[in-house]
């Protein structure tokens, strides 16, 4: 039975962390960027901390941490060559401004680094509020929809900093779209991919609406053999509020839309209130609706390293990947 009580006393805290790396210690991740504590799943409710090859976040989600922080900082420098640490309080009592959370370095140096995953290379920015560059428990994610990939289209929406189009052009895809909003997150995928010396297509990297890119490639026949949906909760657009838990099912049935008459579709949300039964129910009308088959189903979710994934909001992870095959393609 995992614990939700707060550690008594600073030994408890220590042997709980040496537990949570005992835990660790014999995974094979094609990585060196992993999560070394995920709060409740390690027993130390609250506290969430991530490792990128030698640099280091903790965040705090309950005040409680925010005393202890020389304990971790001591206890991360004692068992690691700490480049860099930061603390990034999340907590109820965190003023953020703008959407950003207070930090504190507790290691100084730059808060850059180049981080490895299954024989790819990302840019990644400890010292950015929200948006570090890779968001780690998608890693087998990215693995498997690019073993999938080999000779196909690919179109990975909500791109991000492109980390599954680099792993789909490193697994030989024919062609990828990475369409994002953000011409800042375009930016970073495209020197990500210059990181890896990944072949860039003309329409590589597409700034523009998700749902917008979607809807015309299905107008204009521009049809793909995989779609990534991997989108964030909660944005804003030209004024307007994206929420995934609106916009999730109508989306889905555009993209089965856009997809080749037999075809892949990987869809994820981090969202708690969102659970695999719902995204599946969503997934069977949107099939229904474009006279389509779903032939397999796979039900995914974090990595091993996110222990107790799905106990608590801040360890979620919702996704399915889908085999579809179409019946007839609609004429738009």
């Amino acid at each position: 039975m995992m614990k939700s009580t707060f550690p008594k006393n600073n030994e408890e805290v220590h042997a709980l962390l040496k537990a949570s790396l005992a835990f660790r210690k014999n995974f094979k991740l094609p990585t060196n960027a992993m999560r070394l504590v995920n709060g409740i799943g390690d027993q130390l409710p609250g506290l969430i901390i991530d490792r990128y090859d030698q640099h280091f976040v903790i965040y705090a989600l309950e005040e409680f941490w925010l005393a202890h922080k020389a304990l971790l900082k001591e206890f991360l420098t004692q068992h690691f060559e700490v480049k860099f640490l930061v603390i990034k309080n999340r907590s109820a009592s965190s003023s953020p401004v703008m959407g950003k959370e207070s930090m504190d370095v507790l290691v100084s140096g730059p808060s850059q680094t180049i981080v490895e995953e299954n024989g790819l290379k990302f840019h990644v920015d400890l010292g950015d509020h929200l948006n570090q560059g890779l968001f780690l428990d998608m890693r087998k994610n990215r693995k498997l929809v690019a073993s999938l990939s080999s000779g196909k289209e690919v179109l990975n929406c909500f791109a991000y900093t492109c980390s599954f189009g680099a792993h789909c052009r490193l697994a030989g895809a024919l062609r990828v779209v990475n369409v994002d909003i953000s011409s800042k997150f375009l930016k970073s995928g495209e020197e990500n991919y210059k990181l890896n010396h990944l072949k860039t297509g003309r329409s590589e990297f597409m700034r523009e609406h998700a749902i917008r890119y979607i809807e015309r490639a299905a107008k204009r026949n521009n049809l793909f053999d995989v779609i990534i949906l991997d989108p964030p909760s909660f944005s804003r657009f030209e004024g307007k509020v994206f929420s995934v838990k609106k916009e999730m099912p109508n989306m889905m049935a555009k993209a089965i839309a856009a997809l080749k008459p037999e075809g892949v579709l990987f869809v994820a949300t981090n969202l708690s209130s969102i659970n695999r039964a719902q995204l599946e129910s969503w997934a069977w009308a949107a099939a229904k609706a474009n006279n389509a088959l779903i032939t397999e189903i796979d039900k995914l979710g974090q990595d091993v390293d996110f222990r107790g994934s799905g106990l608590v909001k801040e360890s979620f992870l919702s996704a399915l990947l889908l085999k579809i095959k179409r019946h007839s393609v609609s004429k738009k």
